[in-house]
């Protein structure tokens, strides 16, 4: 791999620099440049609270830094590493080291990274390994790779989680491009290392057989007429649910008529036709049953749609985005149900004035989010507890709109303020990862605030008040959240600021939660910061337990110009 590079930089090095144009960059450009920075957070917990997977001492450290040679070679690196394990269940990497050099059209990934081909196929899935982009602005092609580890093996746990194999996985995208037209095709595979777990077979009842998936597409997108296009993709993907060799020695491949070799498809086509004040477009989308790809995290599937677009902007006060369809499910027609929908998604923006503005949307259209559990939100003590929150809930239905008001925004004024009132709703469907905590759902969020800010002083001031009520079928959560903040700059070089939070849940339980954090920046040596911070979280709900959590963050900020004899003397 590492002779591949080079042969590959070489020849775009002699190709190019031959370029008039970029001989003359070079000769002007500045020898070496570097910026980036680093962050060391300490955090201390007194007592330790046994029910979170965090020690009493855990330290995190990350950082990135930025080279670029003669103008034209740039290499970013980028590190993260922590001592807290976070959860064994967990194989998401948290220590994790990135290094992205780039010449010109060519771009190489080396250690943890993420590269999307399609939605269907590689879809921003993490890799440990190499990869490779080559998109020539001058060229009407382009040429995608990458090699790695998807997961490491984790054996199963005493609270009975499922083992998961090492996987590794693959792939390849080409594409060439013109004016008016434009082919892509993919590729990727993955498959489970075998050898990453012990079983005993036909005695171990935990046994899960390893699995491996090919999955391939083509996508096409045509500029016929002015302002028309047509595009369209195709996606097949066939997983082999047991790629153990049976007693014969024999593994069934992705192409023979197997009882564990299953083949799934997913299709898009789509035109679109600009105007003067906006677009209308049409669209047909069919992904087959049980649809997935080991390359992407979620895939929706099962559904058939077909939808109609469209997008006005109105004098730059009103923007207007709106689509409609039907959806039907069960297209294998194995379910006892069959569901045939309207679907629609609209979503309204509005300058009423130059104070304020007006936002809305709603949908009923299914997809992934992350979410983010109030009760997490108001105990969380620092910025790392909740990182292995990987847990995704499909929502059926989700609604929104805000409203924000401005004033004392010019020159001449003192005092800035602001208001903000937000609603959103959110109705969860199915579970993913084994987790039902959010199945058959409905969320409401409601949220006030006021914000004040005197610009001779700078200092700052909020109020805020929310309120999210969780309805599941066997029972309600409700949750209200009063909080004040205060920022101020006590001296030159060091700003404080203190929050409080007070929440109560669940009126009759009676159980009340106080978030109280204090803390301070102070910049030295004009690329140094110390931030120190302490946070007090009492709750009633554990026996009048009070918990303290302090965090003492340093951070460097880097930024160095080798400079050219030349520049040094203009300066």
């Amino acid at each position: 791999m590492k002779r591949i590079i080079e042969i590959v930089l070489s020849l775009l090095i002699c190709c190019h620099v031959a370029n008039g144009q970029d001989v003359e960059q070079v000769m002007k450009a500045d020898p070496v440049s570097f910026s980036g920075g680093v962050t060391w957070s300490n955090i201390f917990v007194w007592p330790k609270d046994s029910a979170v997977q965090t020690p009493t001492y855990s330290y995190y450290i990350s950082g990135s830094l930025s080279t670029t040679v003669m103008g034209l070679v740039s290499v970013p690196v980028s590190f993260a590493y922590t001592n807290n394990k976070m959860s064994s269940t967990i194989t998401y990497p948290f220590n994790r080291f990135t290094l992205t050099p780039s010449y010109k059209w060519v771009k190489l990934h080396i250690g943890y990274s993420q590269m999307t081909f399609s939605p269907y196929t590689m879809s921003g899935h993490d890799f440990l390994g190499g990869g490779i982009e080559l998109t020539p602005t001058e060229m009407p092609w382009k040429f995608s790779a990458y090699l790695g580890r998807y997961n490491k093996a984790a054996q199963r746990d005493s609270i009975n989680t499922e083992p998961i194999y090492k996987r590794v996985g693959g792939g390849v995208l080409a594409g060439f491009k013109t004016e008016k037209l434009e082919i892509t095709i993919n590729a990727t595979m993955a498959k489970d290392d075998e050898s990453s777990l012990s079983f005993a077979e036909g005695i171990d009842t935990t046994y899960i057989a390893p699995q491996s998936n090919l999955a391939g597409g083509i996508s096409l997108m045509a500029k016929p007429w002015e302002q028309t296009t047509i595009s369209g993709e195709y996606a097949m993907s066939i997983v082999n649910s047991n790629c153990k060799a049976d007693s014969t020695g024999h593994v069934a491949s992705f192409f023979d008529e197997d009882i564990n070799v299953t083949r799934f498809n997913a299709g898009k086509v789509s035109i679109s036709q600009s105007f003067g004040i906006g677009s209308a477009g049409l669209t047909y989308e069919r992904v087959s049953p049980n649809y997935k790809s080991f390359s992407s995290y979620y895939n929706t599937n099962d559904f058939e749609n077909i939808t109609a677009d469209f997008s006005i902007g109105i004098s730059q006060k009103v923007n207007l985005n709106a689509n409609v369809g039907i959806q039907r499910d069960n297209l294998s027609k194995q379910e006892v149900n069959t569901n045939s929908q309207l679907i629609y998604s609209a979503s309204v923006g509005v300058n009423a004035t130059e104070k304020l503005s007006l936002n809305g949307s709603v949908s009923n259209m299914q997809s992934y989010v992350h979410i983010k559990d109030i009760l997490e939100k108001v105990t969380q003590t620092n910025q790392y507890q909740n990182l292995d929150t990987l847990s995704f809930t499909e929502l059926s239905f989700s609604a929104s709109g805000s409203a924000n008001y401005h004033w004392g925004d010019g020159e001449e004024a003192n005092w800035g303020q602001a208001v903000c009132a937000t609603y959103s709703y959110q109705q969860a469907s199915h579970e993913q990862e084994n987790c039902q905590k959010y199945v058959s759902n409905r969320l409401h969020n409601y949220n006030a605030s006021y914000q004040v800010h005197h610009k001779p002083t700078k200092v700052n001031c909020s109020l805020s008040a929310n309120y999210n009520t969780n309805h599941t079928p066997e029972s309600k959560t409700d949750v209200l959240t009063l909080g004040a903040s205060t920022g101020a700059s006590i001296a030159e070089k060091v700003r404080t600021s203190l929050s409080v939070n007070y929440s109560k849940v669940d009126a009759s339980a009676n159980s009340r939660i106080i978030n109280t954090r204090l803390s301070a920046d102070y910049s030295f040596l004009k690329y140094n910061t110390i931030n120190c911070s302490l946070t007090v979280l009492n709750s009633n709900a554990d026996g009048n337990k009070t918990q303290f959590t302090a965090n003492v963050t340093y951070s460097l900020s880097l930024g160095y110009t080798v400079k050219r004899k030349a520049n040094r003397n203009k300066e």
